[in-house]
């Protein structure tokens, strides 16, 4: 038998690898959209309390040890959104498999007292959370008391321990305004239009005439922790003016600092003709800045960056178009390496064949740590809807809960049931 020299074998192996990656035969060749989009929808499983609620919507999520904590507005007697007996639900589950884990614990909703505060009206709304530490997590939500002109009108948090899986009760959210922090108020739609005042000239706040929405995630650097409050103004089913003013705090969101907010009034076109609105905002900070991820309603204006300095945080520069359509809440997070700045944008609409309805995408888009080039990475699709999805880093994963409507209480509308699922990594990550 001929025996290959040792370097004549060497040398051949390297010819056969080089011919093969010259082939494209060692390189990861990107997946179809349609294969990773079907991967994505076949692995959500349901964590909402389906058996009983006939609506599902607006998911905040976070990951403590292996165990998934999305908390989300829900209702048992009617699909439709913000109806009287809508709750605030927090969801606990096994990531490794969250249907057959999934356990429900009530945060709150109207009647509900203790701590000596009895929450009023029909309905809570806009739950989101935050985590305090391993065993203590903060769930804020929408309120009011009896009395109050709006459903929505006053911040309240509860507490939940983990370890005893117990409540605190309810606690009342302060803010300070217009840099006053020896005269702290109730976190209410008056506070921040007399903010409002404070930021942009008398009389501005009057133009933001109804209702609030902790509609922001919530961030720490810098320590401490930072968020975002909405206030709006609408008539007749229409909303005209909204924003969000940046807000910070010191003791894990039971005390805030209004800052400042992007002005919508500098959104083009004119009134009443088209609303100027940015709202839901996600928050990625670096440095320098403070960066705003707003959607504005509006499919010619898309979604849109604003950013303020952290030397001035009451200063906002004019709002930008940064990708298109701009219609649902924004996604956006900085994972660091090797995801670095990720975003989920809801797209344009898809006509899903032999169905009665169409379905929007949902864009996976890769934001270069400058803030000016957007990329987009894969766009998904859910024949079941993927409404309002909410992003969370958990060892070198990242997992995703969105509404989607896999029973058609509404066909229209997506928003029965919270799922939990999480993105290809593979995909997100590889070069196009």
């Amino acid at each position: 038998m001929k025996v290959v020299h040792p370097l004549l074998l060497l040398l051949l192996l390297w010819l056969s690898a080089a011919n093969r990656s010259a082939n494209g035969e060692d390189t990861p060749r990107p997946r179809d959209e349609t294969a990773i989009s079907k991967a994505f929808v076949q692995q959500a499983q349901i964590v909402s309390k389906a058996a009983t609620e006939q609506y599902a919507h607006q998911s905040s999520l976070r990951i403590v040890n292996g165990k998934g904590y999305a908390v989300y507005q829900c209702n048992e007697g009617t699909p439709e959104e913000d109806k009287a007996g809508q709750l605030a639900r927090m969801a606990i589950f096994d990531i490794a498999n969250p249907t057959a884990t999934a356990k429900w614990v009530d945060i709150s909703g109207a009647g509900d007292s203790s701590n000596g505060l009895t929450i009023g009206g029909r309905f809570v709304s806009a739950p989101m959370l935050h985590c305090i530490d391993a065993d203590t997590l903060r769930v804020f939500f929408t309120a009011c008391f009896a009395g109050d002109p709006a459903p929505a009108f006053r911040v309240f948090y509860e507490d939940y321990t983990i370890s005893s899986g117990t409540l605190s009760g309810l606690h009342v959210v302060r803010c300070a305004i217009a840099k006053q922090p020896e005269a702290p108020l109730d976190l209410t739609p008056e506070a921040l239009q007399r903010h409002l005042d404070f930021l942009f000239g008398l009389g501005t706040g009057a133009q933001f005439s109804s209702g609030l929405s902790t509609a922001g995630d919530f961030v720490p650097f810098d320590g401490q922790l930072y968020s975002t409050i909405q206030i709006k103004n609408s008539q007749n089913g229409r909303t005209h003016l909204l924003t969000n003013i940046l807000m910070r705090s010191a003791d894990q969101g039971a005390n805030w600092e209004l800052l400042g907010a992007p002005d919508p009034r500098l959104l083009p076109g004119e009134e009443p003709a088209t609303s100027k609105i940015l709202a839901e905002p996600a928050l990625t900070q670096d440095t320098n800045n403070i960066y705003l991820h707003l959607r504005s309603n509006v499919a010619a204006t898309g979604y849109v960056l604003s950013k303020a300095s952290k030397t001035d945080p009451y200063h906002f520069d004019a709002p930008v178009t940064k990708w298109t359509f701009g219609i649902g809440r924004p996604a956006v997070g900085d994972f660091g390496p090797p995801f670095g700045l990720v975003a989920m944008f809801t797209a344009p609409t898809v006509n899903m064949g032999p169905r009665t309805v169409t379905r929007n995408k949902c864009d996976v888009v890769r934001i270069d740590p400058t803030y000016q080039t957007y990329t987009r990475a894969f766009s998904l699709v859910d024949p079941d809807a993927i409404n309002t999805p909410f992003m969370q880093l958990y060892h070198g994963e990242v997992y995703v809960t969105y509404s989607t409507g896999r029973r058609h209480l509404i066909p229209k509308f997506g928003t029965s049931e919270i799922v939990f699922s999480k993105l290809p990594k593979e995909d997100l990550i590889r070069p196009q």
